[in-house]
């Protein structure tokens, strides 16, 4: 099974779908994250985005937009069509429409469109952490089990050494607590969250 997870930024995949990443590699199939734009210091969030990718067991593909530029439009789509062709995938995530931050909703944009001729299915990811409020609602619809690879999660996390100096060990408690809040809500210790974009099963 071939997985695309689409990340706006360093982080943000590890952040809100570490575990289910794991999961997914640790089964055998394969997981390529698409890091779309890096806003600050270049070279050392490249370097902390390898080492979480290696952590997750997947492969990193570095699209490196100037995050001055990136927008929603043929170009953005064009870049993310041409990954969906060399590496055609069964599942895609992507970060949430309703995020607050405006580059999450547009690599959510342009990963939709690029899904629109692929039978896969597509699956959104929760709004980032640390993030602002979003007048609208995440629609948790399908749920992934992570209580075996939380620990890979955090692992992940915490190669991104910057952020964690930035935002300070209260960011690693608020990850942990919100996958221990989505587990209690399907009685398990830990789990992941998605909202569901198409979801194709062969029956």
């Amino acid at each position: 099974m071939n997985v695309i997870v689409f990340s706006p930024h360093p982080d943000d995949c590890e952040v809100l779908m570490g575990g289910t990443i794991a999961q997914y590699t640790k089964s055998g199939h394969n997981v390529k994250i698409v890091l779309v734009t890096i806003p600050s210091e270049r070279e050392c969030r490249i370097k902390e985005s390898k080492k979480a990718a290696v952590i997750l067991g997947a492969q990193l593909i570095v699209l490196n937009v100037d995050p001055h530029q990136l927008a929603f439009g043929r170009t953005l789509v064009e870049s993310f069509d041409q990954i969906v062709r060399d590496f055609p995938p069964d599942a895609i995530y992507t970060s949430w429409l309703g995020d607050s931050h405006q580059d999450h909703v547009v690599v959510s944009q342009a990963a939709i469109a690029s899904a629109r001729r692929n039978r896969c299915s597509v699956y959104m990811y929760e709004q980032a952490l640390p993030g602002g409020l979003s007048p609208l609602t995440f629609r948790a619809q399908a749920f992934v089990d992570i209580s075996e690879t939380i620990d890979l999660k955090i692992q992940s996390v915490l190669a991104h050494e910057s952020q964690v100096q930035n935002f300070t060990e209260q960011w690693i408690e608020g990850i942990k607590g919100r996958a221990a809040y989505m587990g209690f809500r399907i009685n398990v210790k830990y789990a992941e969250a998605f909202e569901v974009v198409k979801e194709i099963k062969t029956i």
